[in-house]
Parts: structure tokens; sequence; C-alpha cells
């Protein structure tokens, strides 16, 4: 079977590092051979999938020893026998972050590394700044075929995944479509009408909501997703719904071209949606933030 290649993107912050490695977890868990990949200079991604020490990241692993790099120098295997890699990247205030994330994917590609190892779920969990050419790259080499947008009800998060629906519109001549958005709640209330507007604006749907639980983030305190931490929390039964529906998505579905908002419109529809809601009271404890 070929495997299944998804990209979690979104704005900073918003939780697409606690999206991306519970679905890694979940998946794994089904019995999926799943490999975790962090396009992110940080190299954080894997942080809560692995409890030793991780491999080198590609990029300390080509500058350590040039291009005779071999799988087994930059591959680590998590929990639940997840493998993982990172992409890494300079030291901050030098070079390009982005260059890093491509880098790493030519790497792997040269490698044939999904090919070799037979995966069924490759995860990207890849830093939202698509303006970069370094962290589209997933998206312009067509290798993260099935794109979803973490996003919440706030202004600047919908405004970046209305940014990488135009990332997506670009990339689809490389056979890249857009599976939905993932909606994480940051704060207390009904959102549904307005988010379920943003998306039917986009020509997708939403595919799974997140609400705040302070479990969460006790989590990753353990260095830990929250469906192992907490399997019975809510936020690990919204999870566990998400990653059954991507799971369980035909490879070889279709989804149509999304249809993003220019700025104007963009403006225009958060004014009429949600300019007007009384703010909410932030509920106790914390939401899946960025991880």
């Amino acid at each position: 079977m070929r495997a299944q290649r998804i990209a979690i993107y979104g704005k900073g912050g918003i939780g697409k590092s606690t999206v991306a490695t519970s679905l890694s977890v979940l998946f794994a868990m089904a019995g999926d051979k799943v490999l975790h990949v962090g396009c992110d200079p940080k190299r954080d991604s894997s942080l809560r999938l692995i409890d030793g020490a991780p491999r080198p990241s590609v990029l300390e692993a080509l500058e350590a020893c040039g291009d005779q790099i071999s799988p087994d120098q930059i591959v680590s295997v998590g929990r639940h026998g997840v493998e993982l890699v990172e992409a890494g990247g300079p030291e901050p205030g030098v070079g390009c972050a982005g260059r890093g994330v491509s880098l790493m994917l030519e790497r792997l590609d040269q490698l044939g590394l999904v090919e070799q190892r037979a995966y069924d779920r490759v995860v990207y969990d890849v830093l939202g700044d698509v303006v970069c050419g370094g962290f589209a790259a997933p998206l312009r080499r067509g290798i993260g075929q099935r794109v979803y947008i973490v996003t919440s009800e706030e202004p600047m998060s919908l405004y970046a995944a209305n940014n990488i629906a135009k990332a997506v519109v670009k990339a689809s001549r490389n056979g890249v479509s857009l599976g939905g958005l993932i909606v994480n709640l940051r704060e207390q209330g009904d959102f549904r009408a307005p988010l379920e507007a943003f998306a039917s604006s986009l020509g997708t749907r939403i595919i799974g909501t997140i609400h705040r639980d302070p479990l969460v983030r006790k989590a990753e305190y353990r260095f830990e997703t929250v469906v192992e931490y907490a399997p019975k929390a809510p936020s690990s039964v919204e999870l566990r719904r998400l990653a059954d529906a991507i799971r369980n998505t035909p490879p070889h579905a279709t989804f149509p071209l999304p249809t993003p908002l220019d700025q104007d419109a963009f403006v225009r529809f958060v004014r009429a949606h949600l300019g007007d809601r009384d703010a909410a009271e932030p509920l106790a404890g914390e939401n899946a933030g960025e991880r």
C-alpha cells in the first residue's frame, strides 16, 4: 500500500504539533507503521514522542557526514514504534531555517526512505510560514499530498488558514489537496456557525474540533501526548475521532480546489461573522496550544 502522506499546517502557536504528534501515536496504536517528520528548525516536534535521546537532525547529520548519511543516522524510534525524523536548522539569527526543511525533504527522497521502509502513514508537522519557500516545500514538491489546516476562532489564525489555502491552490498541480480544517478552540463558546461558514468560503470542511482541555498541558509537562496521558479526556476522544476520519479517508478520495478569500473579502467575513460577538470568558486551564 502506498503511504498516506499528511501535512499538518497552521499559524504558529495554534497547536499543529499537539495535533500532529497525537495523530502519529493514534495511527501507530491502530497498527500502522508511521513516520513522523518534524519540519521546524527548533526540532521540537518529536519531543513528546520519544523517551531517550533522539538521533541528530538531518541538517546536523549532513554537516557531520556530508552526503554519506544513511537512514539509521537520522531516524529515531519513539513510543509505540513511531519512527521520527527532524529537519533541524541553523542557530537563531544565522542562515535560512526554511532551507533546512528543503534539504531534509531532498535527502529523504534520495534515500527512498518512505518507500524502502513501507510506511502506512507519514505525518509532516510543518511550520506555518508558507511565505518562505522552504516551509512550502512539502506542498511545492507534492510530498504532503493531503493538507489539514489547524485553526481556531481567532482572526489571525483564520487569516493564516486562508493564506495556506492559497498555497494549496498553487500546489494542486503537484497532486496536493486540502482535506479540511481542524478547529482547535481557544475560548469558551459556540463558534460552530462562523467556523462552518469560513470552511464553506474556502470550499472545504471541518474534519475535527478540539475544545479547550487543561489535560493537554499536563500531558506535555510529562513530554507525552494527551491521548497517552489521559485517553478518556474530552480532547483525547476528539483526537481519536479525527484520526479515524483521516485514516478512513480513501487514498484516492478527491477534494475540491480551495477557494480562499482575497484580503478585503476576508476582513468583511470576520467583521460579519465574528465582529459582533461578545468576548468569551476563557476557561480555566489551557487549550491545545503549540507544543
